[in-house]
């Protein structure tokens, strides 16, 4: 089974998972008692890797970690929680806006969870993108459904709730609000309202809560570089290919007949996109 190089260098990778983020931070501050660390990002290398992590972690005492963030690579937050779990210090959990995915088994190595008012968890089944014959997918389906249940018994042990729940609720992918999440156990303590430092575009999830859907206006603007990340997201393609297309698109269009000021002919512009789209489908 071929999967997808998510240890390529960086040149060779996607710029981000999620398509759009504003106020994205990874912040270790030390205090008088205690060290601070925001998370505030996507974790693996599109964000907030294991290794970064663990090396501002080393040196710290009690530990008070915020979490705002829709996950990312499932086994850089293994290590990210299984190094919060050994570690010496006490350690709080602050979700101040969304823990999701593997940011949420990261929010389960705390000592105590605490949870904004208004934030919210989520929890799912893991993905991934694999090239095979059929042998192959059914091995990696295998693979899938260990890490599965892994994570459901991380999630079962902290928050006491039974194993067969949990993993339903991950077939479910099922957002929890802040109640929620302390009545079924995910958090222990609530922190009131917070204003949320950074948001993410999840719409490539299934289920999302109106008050974390993408707002574009009057949030980040349309950009030539959105379009990037959106196309890269939407159709699976590298930035390199995604900017060939547009080389191609300007060319083709520009090869047809200049129209004056005032008409646009739309219909030429549909046809250059599907010409050249078939270009690069073949």
């Amino acid at each position: 089974m071929d999967l997808i190089n998510f240890s390529a260098p960086k040149s060779e990778r996607r710029d981000r998972f999620f398509a759009r983020s504003v106020g994205t931070s990874f912040d270790v501050r030390s205090e008088a008692d205690s060290t601070e660390i925001d998370i505030y990002d996507e974790i693996g290398f599109w964000g907030v890797n294991a290794k970064e992590f663990r090396s501002r972690l080393r040196d710290a005492g009690d530990v008070v970690l915020r979490i705002n963030s829709p996950g990312g690579d499932v086994f850089d937050g293994i290590a990210i929680y299984n190094d919060l779990v050994q570690h010496k210090g006490n350690v709080r959990v602050e979700v101040t806006g969304l823990a999701a995915s593997i940011a949420s088994v990261i929010a389960m190595a705390g000592d105590e969870i605490a949870i904004a008012d208004n934030g919210f968890f989520m929890i799912h089944n893991a993905w991934t993108i694999g090239l095979g014959n059929r042998h192959d997918f059914n091995e990696l389906s295998g693979t899938l459904a260990k890490i599965d249940d892994a994570l459901a018994r991380t999630y079962a042990s902290r928050t006491g709730a039974g194993i067969r729940s949990i993993k339903q609720m991950m077939d479910d992918e099922t957002w929890l609000t802040a109640k929620e999440a302390k009545e079924i156990g995910f958090a222990t303590g609530s922190i009131g309202n917070t204003d949320a430092k950074a948001k993410f575009d999840v719409s490539v999830f299934g289920e999302i809560p109106d008050a974390l859907k993408w707002e574009p206006d009057g949030v980040e603007p349309e950009t030539e570089r959105d379009w990037e990340r959106t196309a890269m997201q939407d159709a699976g393609w590298s930035r390199s290919r995604v900017r060939a297309f547009k080389r191609a698109l300007t060319k083709e269009n520009n090869d047809e007949t200049t129209q004056d000021a005032g008409e646009v002919d739309f219909s030429a512009l549909a046809e250059a996109v599907a010409a050249v789209s078939a270009k690069f489908n073949q």
